[in-house]
């Protein structure tokens, strides 16, 4: 396959302020729209040399220690009932040496998986503010860090090199279309290997399914999943009941074969991510 230098950051952004024990901020996301049935991908060049820029996502939440909250809303934060997530310490095993933690934006946190060698799959809030419509507002300072344990990188981390999104995200923060694409200057997929994904149409109702990531209520760089079911699915969404909190976003939501089915974007009082649909699947293929 002709590989291409494309990248696109996604997920649930948190800021990584390990000295700040405030609560998650709860934002007021935007509201869903109409699917739409192709993606309108658009691509993002990175300088390296920028240190500073546009403000992350109001889909972001700082790293915090405070216990989760249930409020509803448009967020990335929602632990429905008792916290059933539980931690992965064995970071280096498969699929967990697939799952990253991402850095952006100054502090920023993300979750996703490598799809190849040197791509990431996350959410679009990861890698674009949006709902601005401006070129001007992708994320910066990106690194990503495979089976990240604590305080241990086992295979180092890595830097982007294109961000990839929808022009429906970039336009009105679209959340059917909040997938991104984050090229990496490495291959380290080769070392830790990737995760597979599948377009679908059909439904998904009670498809046993696991989300796995990094949340930022936990300690930092710490690995929590939840396994359970989806409980609906829609032409470009699925929606579920697995815990989440701010930081996760991006991470893969994923079936029992170890294939995504969607990414995890947003929370309330349920929780919902932007389904690969055999569009936005070919698209990937096509790019990663």
């Amino acid at each position: 396959m002709k590989k291409q230098n494309v990248a696109v950051l996604v997920g649930a952004a948190v800021m990584a302020l390990t000295s700040s024990l405030g609560g998650a901020a709860m934002a007021s996301g935007p509201t869903p729209q109409p699917a739409s049935a192709e993606v309108q991908p658009v691509s993002h060049t990175v300088d390296k040399s920028q240190t500073s820029g546009s403000a992350a996502s109001p889909l972001a939440d700082r790293y915090s220690i405070a216990a989760p909250t249930k409020n509803g809303g448009a967020s990335t934060d929602s632990v429905i009932g008792a916290d059933g997530r539980v931690r992965i310490t064995n970071t280096t095993a498969a699929p967990n040496r697939s799952i990253v933690q991402i850095e952006f934006n100054g502090g920023y946190i993300c979750s996703g998986s490598l799809i190849s060698d040197d791509t990431v799959l996350t959410a679009g809030h990861c890698v674009h503010t949006g709902g601005t419509g401006s070129t001007a507002d992708y994320s910066w300072g990106v690194k990503v860090a495979p089976g990240r344990n604590g305080s241990t990188d086992p295979y180092g981390t890595c830097g982007a090199t294109q961000l990839l999104t929808d022009q429906r995200w970039i336009d009105s923060a679209n959340t059917n279309a909040d997938w991104g694409v984050i090229k990496l200057d490495c291959t380290i997929g080769n070392t830790t290997g990737w995760l597979n994904y599948t377009g679908t149409t059909a439904s998904l109702n009670g498809t046993t399914a696991t989300v796995r990531g990094y949340p930022g209520d936990k300690a930092f760089g710490t690995m929590w999943s939840m396994t359970g079911t989806i409980d609906s699915s829609a032409t470009e969404k699925v929606y579920y009941k697995m815990d989440t909190f701010g930081g996760q976003s991006g991470a893969p939501v994923y079936n029992n074969s170890n294939t995504i089915v969607a990414i995890h974007t947003n929370g309330g009082s349920t929780n919902s991510g932007t389904r690969i649909t055999p569009t936005l699947a070919n698209y990937l293929t096509s790019v990663k």
